[in-house]
């Protein structure tokens, strides 16, 4: 071929160099570096060949520039679609195992040099350095590694035999077909698709491979044939063609893949913020639990969720979605045993995935379960069988009120801080909702106590004038009165008026008409010192009282013989309320730190409470006539109230109940 007639096709094949170039600002990826490296060298080959004399033998160094260039351009393609192009250090490997020996063979032979052993040496290196790799890689036996490896083997022969016989061609041959035809193998194995750009890459580099070893058979069998050197450069377009119609595809995928993704986050925006308009609206925390399971499914990589909520200390099923019915009832009765302190301890020994997410590996979720899935998973980074997702429902306070359990990922890559932040975002907005149905409960029931407390404090003080005259002349009467009947009467008159008396400052202490003297106190003596007041009495009643109080517990801001008194009557009222169960009779008594706060938990295995909410109001009692005068819990109420403390009231599964007091510690009392 003359000058002028190899021009167009270097001139071709650097337009593809450009083209690749500016699609490689577009599309940065390992493949198209490595495709824009092996058209560069496919260039430097055909550009040697501009520069070969018209007429007579190239020269050696033009003819190893040439051959050279071409097996390091096949290596790049070769590696550019083969299953180790993401991993560095693998590829690194396969370039140096398959480039070097490959390329300094094709160097020696364009330097025509005589000895057998560097050309054996070169295809031992080669092809025994190949077999090797794809062990290496695989690590087990396989249909391709059961195919590749023999196949580098018997190649390894061939050549090997042929150059031992001073044949070099065939190793040279074997070079060239396998490095531009195991790419249309590798890129049918690893990416294919049924798509123009991947069809004809895949044929390209297969027509491409097939050009040597047609080639060589011409030479020898068919001498006289002549081939338009055209013909053979039309694989080399191909693939080119192919390549820049696969980089297209990819890009379009990627912008379709995109688009999905903002579709699918767009839907779960909207479904999300519906949700929380409705939950900060006012609306049925419980009639929208079930609808924020359901949401999670469809909108999120979840296929199942679901809601435990705080029910008097334990837990309960508010909402799911994924599971069978089969299913939910199992998980119903399993979190009749679980407390809301359970989640905190669940927590503290997961993995944090968000802000306020938890991953529980297989062992720590076996102990809570809280979704029970049967789903197995290949090992990943993201998620294995067995794991569970846990999103505590925390307060603005910091108090847990429940959580969302999530299990079953379809996409195990979307299980990651950026994806569950949105899912965090929705828990924090229910948690919200759950803490304005709180504080509204406590609003109404401190409005209707406060009411009360503005009659009672009115009604007490019109009855302490009269009251303080009936006893004044009751005590009159019965100084001037002789021992007899008639004086008796008059004594258990002034008696009953005394106790009047006692309800009339009861009533006032509810109302909180007295200011407290709060200084640093000392739970425990304070504990001890009440309990020994019903020492005797519960120790004759075999009643089982259990003390846990938190080491180095702060002191507390409180007026003492007010808290006494808070004290005294809860285990007053436990005391009542374990005499009348069988054995075991328990009261717990515990102090333990949260926060800025202390709290004091009175624990029994009695009844519980018959109405919880009721329980604070005056006069309300279930005890026998004669036994109390339901004063108590509002006088404690109103106390706790005046030392700005909260008191809550839970009944216990099976059995038991328990009384939470809130306090404030004595170093936050003083700064306030």
């Amino acid at each position: 071929m003359t000058i002028l007639e190899k021009i167009p096709t270097v001139v071709t094949v650097g337009v593809l160099v450009v083209i690749f170039f500016f699609l490689k600002r577009h599309a940065r990826s390992v493949r198209l570096n490595l495709w824009m490296t092996g058209w560069m060298l496919v260039f430097i080959h055909f550009l040697a060949q501009l520069m070969e004399p018209s007429t007579g033998e190239p020269g050696p160094h033009l003819l190893a520039l040439d051959m050279a260039s071409l097996q390091a351009a096949a290596i790049a393609f070769m590696v550019s679609v083969s299953i180790v192009v993401g991993d560095s250090r693998r590829r690194k490997i396969l370039l140096a195992v398959a480039g070097v020996p490959s390329v300094l063979y094709a160097i020696i032979a364009s330097y025509d040099v005589h000895a057998r052993w560097p050309y054996v040496t070169c295809l031992v290196a080669c092809f025994g350095g190949a077999s090797a790799f794809i062990i290496y890689v695989y690590k087990k036996l396989t249909w391709y590694t059961a195919t590749m490896v023999p196949l580098c083997l018997l190649v390894m022969v061939w050549a090997s035999r042929a150059a031992l016989h001073g044949s070099f061609d065939e190793g040279l041959t074997a070079f060239l077909t396998l490095g531009f035809g195991l790419p249309g193998f590798f890129l049918c194995k690893n990416y294919w698709r049924p798509s123009a750009g991947i069809v004809t890459v895949a044929g390209g580099f297969f027509c491409w491979g097939a050009v040597f070893p047609i080639g060589m058979l011409t030479d020898r069998f068919l001498p006289t044939v002549v081939i338009p050197p055209e013909l053979w450069n039309t694989p080399k377009l191909f693939v080119a063609l192919g390549m820049i119609l696969a980089i297209v595809e990819d890009k379009s995928e990627s912008i379709e893949r995109m688009q999905s993704k903002e579709r699918a986050l767009n839907r779960q925006l909207e479904r999300f913020s519906a949700i929380t308009s409705r939950l900060l609206g006012g609306a049925s925390v419980d009639s929208l639990c079930n609808e924020i399971a359901n949401a999670i499914t469809e909108v999120t990589t979840f296929e199942v969720a679901a809601i435990h909520l705080e029910h008097a200390g334990h837990l309960r099923v508010a909402g799911a979605s994924g599971l069978s019915p089969k299913a939910f009832s199992e998980l119903q009765e399993r979190a009749k045993a679980w407390r809301v302190d359970d989640i905190t301890d669940f927590c503290s020994h997961a993995r944090k995935l968000g802000q306020n997410s938890y991953l529980l590996s297989r062992s720590e979720a076996e102990k809570y379960d809280p979704v029970k899935s049967t789903r197995v998973y290949d090992p990943n980074p993201y998620w294995n069988s067995g794991d569970e997702l846990l999103i505590p429902l925390s307060s603005p306070r910091g108090a847990c009120m429940g959580c969302l359990a999530l299990d079953d990922p379809r996409d195990v890559t979307a299980v990651n801080p950026h994806d569950i932040s949105r899912i965090e975002l929705l828990a924090a907005d229910l948690a919200v909702a759950l803490e304005l149905k709180s504080l509204q409960s406590q609003l109404v029931r401190s409005e209707k106590l406060a009411a009360l407390g503005q009659l009672v404090a009115g009604v007490a003080h019109e009855l302490n004038n009269p009251l303080t005259s009936v006893m004044g002349y009751g005590e009159l009467l019965a100084d001037e009165t002789p021992p007899g009947p008639i004086r008796d009467r008059l004594e258990k008159l002034a008696n009953e008026a005394r106790r009047m008396k006692r309800i009339v400052e009861n009533l006032l202490r509810f109302s909180r008409q007295r200011t407290a003297d709060r200084q640093p106190v000392e739970l425990p003596p304070v504990i001890e010192d009440v309990l020994a007041l019903r020492e005797y009495y519960i120790r004759t009643r075999n009643l089982g009282v259990v003390i846990d109080i938190e080491p180095d517990l702060p002191h507390v801001a409180v007026d003492e013989d007010q808290f006494k008194q808070i004290l005294l009557n809860l285990i007053n009222n436990a005391i009542d309320a374990v005499e009348t169960v069988p054995e075991p009779r328990r009261i717990i008594i515990r102090a333990l730190r949260r926060g800025n706060r202390a709290n004091i938990e009175i624990e029994d295995s009695g009844p519980g409470f018959a109405d919880v909410n009721r329980a604070f109001d005056p006069f309300y009692t279930t005890k026998p006539v004669g036994k109390g005068t339901g004063l108590g819990l509002s006088i404690c109420y109103g106390i706790i109230k005046e030392h700005e403390g909260e008191i809550r009231l839970e009944n216990l599964q099976p059995k038991g109940a328990r009384v939470t007091v809130e306090l404030p510690l004595a170093a936050k009392a003083a700064r306030a």
